[in-house]
């Protein structure tokens, strides 16, 4: 459809000017009365004009100066003018509102929803994604990994031997940083000084600030000589941990605090922005406190996670390629347990931090933006509408001379007070969702102690609301500015529904179900992903038992001596059934990785030996857990001592020894050879999406770990029982600090807390897109209706039958929902691959969804057909011919 007011909307910028004309016409006006009176005096017409000239002075001075004047003069008036039809029509509008309050209620209301929903996801996404790492130069930053091409293995934490090869030999790095910090695990005890507690801490090499570039707000940074054993008794703080705990006592500097039983010094507090590696650490401590029993400083033990700064101009390829040949140096020199790790992946750090939640953010955006489209497609739909219903007096106004530019003015003024006011009630809402959102994405999210409605979140909500209000404004205005108004006047006057106007209408709604189809695709996509996932067995059970995580790190017994006497007093409280401990659980750890040596297998003959995961399990564990026991026998209170003792799953039974008996063979363990004694079932340990990896089980008291996940099962509920074990610890060591009570329902249940978070969001979205379209739909139908009124009513009184009628709107209301779902689904099946990455165990093409959402769509919009349709048929002729 075209609409020619557009074009004279367009002419107004380019109108041309007549301030220079009409100075030049007064300045000749002047000269030539000036030389008439010198005439007059006695003088030629050449000696008349030159004296008129002199007494004149400078012409072109003076004609310059009066345009400057003139420009200002009309550029002053064109402002006031402006300002002045501004105002006419920002307080006609708010009055026409008054006048509408039903209409206004439901655009204010669907514009908020859209503009508040858009404007929260995309706080979230701007503090995740978007805003740069608080850190010195940050583009300069990137994450390294060891990788193992040969496994497919991309991203392997560092050995510290490899590690000094790494700095010693590379040249495109400022400066390198390491840092070992394991969720849950890392952390140091804080007793003598109040209530005991657990501080998650990150364990630092010399380079770690420096790389990153930022200092302690208060103090100083761990130095050099600081991470040398003996000279390593201090510590930096967060400045979280600073206000909680020492409510910012700026004498804490060079107070000596005790962290798991030894004297360390505070040296530092760190800014209240700095949260590497983790937002949750509340102390950086020296590596070189890890002691060489807990994880020892070997070539093939991998633990330390790197950071590094790239040189001035040189590009991330570059580094790339360099760290891959020194990765192939380091294979060739030391084959024993280099020569599957010869690459190095190398990405910047940004991406490292939100790389896994990039692409559910994105997809969030993208359907909050769908979202606030359906939400202007509608309200555009209801301007139009009330629009027609107001073609009488827009014809009126210009009858008195209100041309079509001005008409125009006057609806995209209105369209903008209405966005205005839904964009106010919208950013309320998206405060409100904001901190909703928040709350519902802890641990799911990084960086959320950056999200926040700051100034550029505001300025977002800003062009939000102007481009809705310009949006559905535009084309409403449009065809208010349509010289052919007069003949649909004149069709309006009779009853019927102009066709352009009709025809508009129903494109509009058609785009809306499209949107709607897309947005509905997607959140089934995202429910039946859910939902398949969560019909995954983790190969546990977890109903009725609770877990109890803490750190065994006493003063004076080690920890083997203090697990083994926790664990027998803990079997002796009331009511307990079985306890064992673990140091990872299923679906938050796959264990320690190492190769797979047999026996009889040198370091050299090893070098290419496939490499597992070990996981540090008590006996009992596997009751206490519910894994089946499948062949052979699990841990006993013999295996503590004496010839270690391995325990296997079935899918390390499949991948090494398929179709053999493994109970009897041997693994070799340091200088000893351990019987495998049992083969348990499958559990997932990373998460519930990732199939269970091969697992060697290693009895906790033979070598133990410090980091322990106490599953207790016995009578009544598991927090209940909770409580007893708590004390029962605590009667062993009453400074032992407890950093986690949960239950293992609840860890199944954070496990797929993204997914469901996802699935929620996109739910929410499709289910308000799903209630906008019928709207829509029923909108249009209602308008159609009341306008074709009469002639519902003439065809009534010809002999037409009321099903007739019914069946004839029903007919145009689904011949538009048919089509926007046709095109939706069009539409959803290519956009919808973009949520490959974000879905587990369905297509993103999945007949079964996309099916689902056709017919629950046309569903509803056969039911907001019905109420229009049925009034159709309730008309009575009589009245319409009267009226006729």
């Amino acid at each position: 459809m075209r609409y020619p007011g557009f074009k004279r909307l367009l002419k107004l910028a380019v109108r041309p000017r007549a301030v220079e004309q009409d100075v030049d016409e007064e300045l000749r006006f002047h000269l030539e009365m000036r030389a008439a009176a010198h005439e007059r005096e006695g003088l030629s017409p050449t000696e008349a004009r030159a004296a008129a000239e002199r007494e004149f002075g400078d012409v072109a001075s003076v004609r310059e100066e009066c345009v400057r004047i003139g420009h200002e003069r009309e550029r002053k008036m064109k402002r006031f003018l402006l300002w002045d039809a501004l105002v006419q029509d920002v307080r006609y509008a708010l009055r026409m509102l008054r006048h509408a309050p039903g209409f206004a209620l439901v655009a204010v209301l669907t514009l908020g929803l859209g503009i508040g929903a858009t404007t929260a996801i995309f706080s979230v996404v701007r503090g995740v994604l978007m805003r740069p790492l608080p850190f010195a130069e940050p583009e300069r930053l990137v994450r390294m990994w060891q990788a193992n091409p040969s496994q497919g293995v991309a991203r392997g934490e560092v050995s510290p031997l490899d590690f000094a090869d790494w700095k010693a030999r590379q040249r495109s790095f400022e400066d390198m940083g390491t840092w070992w910090y394991v969720e849950g695990m890392s952390g140091s005890n804080l007793s003598g000084d109040g209530e005991p507690q657990r501080l998650p801490a990150a364990y630092v090499n010399d380079g770690f600030f420096s790389t990153l570039g930022v200092a302690p707000v208060l103090g100083r940074a761990l130095l050099a000589g600081e991470h040398q054993p003996g000279h390593n008794a201090v510590a930096v703080i967060s400045h979280g941990l600073w206000q909680r705990r020492f409510g910012g006592d700026r004498t804490l500097l060079g107070r000596t605090l005790t962290l798991d039983g030894l004297p360390i010094t505070v040296v530092g507090v760190m800014p209240p922005g700095f949260s590497f590696p983790s937002e949750r650490v509340d102390v950086w401590l020296s590596d070189s406190l890890i002691e060489e029993s807990g994880i020892p400083r070997q070539r093939q033990v991998r633990w330390q996670s790197v950071v590094a700064r790239l040189k001035p101009g040189v590009s991330l390829e570059t580094a790339r390629t360099e760290m891959n040949g020194v990765a192939r140096q380091l294979a060739e020199e030391y084959p024993a347990t280099n020569v599957q790790t010869s690459a190095v992946t190398v990405v910047p750090l940004h991406e490292a931090v939100t790389g896994d939640v990039r692409a559910g953010l994105m997809v969030l955006l993208g359907a909050v933006g769908f979202l606030l489209l359906i939400a202007c497609v509608n309200v555009a739909n209801l301007m139009l509408t009330r629009a027609t219903a107001r073609e009488r007096e827009l014809a009126v106004r210009a009858a008195l001379g209100a041309g079509p530019v001005r008409l125009m003015g006057q609806l995209l003024t209105e369209s903008l007070v209405l966005a205005l006011l839904g964009g106010a009630f919208g950013l309320l809402l998206a405060v409100w969702g904001t901190e909703l959102l928040l709350a519902f994405s802890v641990k799911q999210l990084p960086r959320l102690h950056e999200v926040r409605v700051d100034g550029a979140v505001l300025g977002f909500a800003m062009g939000a609301t102007l481009f809705t209000g310009v949006l559905f404004g535009l084309l409403p205005a449009l065809r208010a500015g349509s010289p052919q108004l007069a003949p649909v006047l004149k069709a309006a006057g009779r009853g019927t529904a102009g066709g352009g106007g009709a025809r508009l209408r129903g494109a509009l709604v058609v785009t809306e179900v499209a949107l709607a189809v897309v947005l509905m695709a997607g959140a089934g996509l995202a429910v039946r992903s859910l939902m398949s996932l969560l019909s995954v067995e983790p190969g546990f059970r977890a109903e009725g038992a609770v877990v109890v995580s803490f750190s065994s790190s006493p003063a004076g017994r080690t920890s083997r001596q203090y697990l083994a006497e926790v664990l027998e007093r803990v079997r002796e409280v009331p009511g307990v059934q079985v306890a064992g401990t673990t140091r990872n659980l299923p679906l938050e750890g796959s264990g320690e990785p190492a190769p797979l040596v047999l026996p009889g297998q040198s370091q050299e003959s090893a070098a290419d030996a496939p490499r597992v995961n070990y996981l540090f399990v008590s006996n009992d564990y596997f009751r206490a857990m519910g894994i089946p026991l499948l062949r052979g026998r699990a841990f006993t209170t013999l295996d503590r001592e004496g010839p270690p003792a391995m325990m296997v799953n079935d899918a390390f039974v499949r991948r090494f020894f398929p179709g053999e008996d493994v109970v009897g063979k041997a693994i070799q363990w340091g200088d000893a050879t351990a019987p495998i004694v049992g083969v348990v079932g499958d559990v997932r340990q990373e998460s519930l999406s990732e199939p269970a990896p091969p697992l060697v089980y290693v009895h906790v008291l033979q070598q133990s770990r410090s980091s322990v996940n106490l599953v207790v099962r016995g009578e009544g509920a598991p927090l209940q029982l909770a409580a007893a074990v708590r004390q029962a610890i605590w009667s062993v060591n009453p400074n032992q600090t407890i950093t986690r009570i949960t239950t293992l329902e609840e860890v199944v249940g954070g496990s797929v807390a993204r997914p469901r978070l996802i699935a929620a969001l996109l739910g929410l979205f499709a289910v308000l897109a799903l209630v906008l379209g019928a709207v829509g739909i029923y909108g249009v139908l209602a308008y159609t209706v009341g306008q074709r009124q009469r002639e519902i009513g003439v065809r009534l009184a010809l002999g037409a039958r009321p099903a007739e009628v019914l069946g004839m709107v029903l007919r145009n209301g689904m011949r538009l929902a048919g089509l926007g779902v046709a095109l939706g689904v069009a539409g959803a099946l290519v956009l919808s691959r973009v949520m490959s990455s974000i879905l587990f165990g369905v297509a993103p093409h999945d007949p079964l969804t996309f099916g689902a959402v056709a017919v629950v769509l046309l569903g509803v919009a056969l039911v907001a057909c019905l109420v229009p349709a049925r009034r159709a048929m309730r008309v009575d002729p009589a009245v319409s011919l009267r009226a006729e």
